[in-house]
């Protein structure tokens, strides 16, 4: 589990990085992110129940990538704010891929 520290939990956070952050589309999720003053990066996992009506399905994707953003954690650069919206394209996917396409889209934005 990501330390309470590391996750983005208050409703305010949440539209500041929706009303000015900034997006990054992938196949399987989007990445919304805003700069902070911080020395840490703070991260938040969303899974719609558009993706899939059952919750074991959704919750599964959320506790995938919450122990991606774990484990490469040390790699993702202080002071950001991340939101990460799943797709409906990552569902078929397993955990291997999911963690590649997650560090090529923080490789490209220049957050690792």
């Amino acid at each position: 589990m990501l330390a309470k520290k590391y996750r983005l939990a208050k409703e305010k956070d949440f539209k500041k990085i929706i009303a000015s952050g900034r997006s990054f589309f992938s196949p399987s999720f989007r990445l919304r992110y805003l700069a902070t003053n911080l020395d840490f990066s703070r991260l938040a996992v969303i899974v719609s129940a558009k993706i899939s009506k059952k919750a074991t399905v959704r919750n599964r994707l959320k506790r995938q990538m919450r122990e991606i953003i774990r484990l490469n954690l040390k790699q993702i650069k202080p002071g950001y704010d991340i939101l990460v919206y799943f797709k409906n394209q990552a569902l078929g996917k397993d955990y291997h891929e999911l963690e590649q396409e997650f560090i090529s889209a923080l490789k490209k934005l220049r957050l690792v």
